[in-house]
């Protein structure tokens, strides 16, 4: 499949990606799931904001399983070549993103109170996808944060995914200078005294001064086009981990590592960047090894060169080759 060029790429998804996004865009709001916590303060069910996308063909539907701190429109570009390729898309924004549901006041924070209810709210969604496309096989894309959120998923429904694709998976965060123990320790400890909401130490409200040399991405056009969209809209400026949420990516690294990777019975590809900076390549690379040492399924694992963490904002032949590698997964 062709992608769209760095040099035209502003113009291209202004005047055909977004047109052909909008005619076959449908936004809708799906109750997160049930909740059977003994604290009546925690029995809350919020409404998930999921972005729904119908192709002229469909041979199968993807749902897309979105990263830390991101929105549905980050993923604008790749839904246009799942959508052209023949794949209905489904992408649901997860508690405390863009649209969805929020345990917290503040719009520059990540707070949740379990992990499990991330799982189980992406979990309600694949549901009802499966509903509105009983004769379809569902697929998988999920990144980062999300990643982890997907990988549980289909640890906990196996049969439900027909193919599965993990791109820099967070089966272990990175914790900068701090050893992730001490970083698990510290989060643990907020939590337990009433200080989970709290920023991280050294992590701030959305500014909007963030800058592409110091971002997960390697092409310029991509960034600025949501940057530019992360200024106008306040519900994409969500930017900063709570200690709750350090808490939650801690409990969900350790199933992933321990017991996730035994559940999978769908192939599964794993992409890493090459110049990876907030995941464990270390914990990627035994996650896939361990699924094909000792797994149900098989897992490719794919490095590519030149990369930073979001693979899917890359440089013109980076998209060329992931892209159509991505796709040539789900035609197999």
């Amino acid at each position: 499949m062709d992608i769209i060029h760095e040099n035209e790429y502003t113009y291209l998804m202004k005047n055909t990606a977004e047109p052909y996004l909008s005619l076959r865009r449908r936004n809708a709001y799906v109750p997160g799931a049930d909740y059977p916590f003994h604290r009546e303060d925690m029995r809350i069910v919020g409404k998930l904001h999921v972005q729904r996308y119908l192709a002229d063909d469909p041979r199968g539907v993807i749902v897309i399983s979105h990263g830390f701190t991101e929105a549905a429109p980050k993923y604008d570009e790749l839904i246009y070549y799942f959508l052209q390729a023949g794949y209905h898309v489904y992408i649901p924004e997860h508690c405390g993103h863009g649209m969805s549901y929020r345990l917290t006041g503040d719009p520059s924070l990540v707070y949740v109170d379990t992990w499990r209810r991330y799982v189980r709210d992406f979990l309600k969604v694949c549901r009802y996808i499966r509903k509105s496309h009983p004769d379809l096989p569902l697929d998988l894309f999920a990144h980062s944060m999300g990643g982890a959120i997907g990988g549980i998923a289909a640890a906990w429904e196996p049969q439900w995914f027909n193919r599965i694709i993990l791109n820099s998976p967070m089966i272990r965060p990175l914790t900068g200078k701090i050893p992730w123990p001490v970083a698990v320790a510290i989060a643990e400890e907020k939590r337990l005294t009433g200080k989970g909401e709290s920023y991280v130490a050294g992590k701030k409200p959305y500014s909007g001064t963030g800058t592409f040399e110091k971002s997960s991405a390697t092409s310029k056009p991509r960034y600025e086009r949501y940057s530019r969209m992360r200024q106008k809209y306040k519900e994409l400026q969500t930017c900063s981990p709570s200690y709750s949420w350090l808490w939650a990516s801690a409990k969900m690294s350790w199933y992933l590592r321990f017991h996730a990777w035994k559940e999978f019975t769908a192939p599964v590809l794993v992409f890493q960047a090459e110049d990876e900076d907030l995941v464990s390549v270390r914990a990627l690379r035994r996650f896939a090894k361990n699924i094909n040492d000792h797994g149900m399924t098989t897992c490719e694992y794919a490095c590519l060169p030149g990369t930073k963490h979001e693979i899917y904002s890359s440089d013109d032949n980076t998209m060329s080759l992931y892209v159509n590698k991505i796709l040539d997964f789900l035609g197999q």
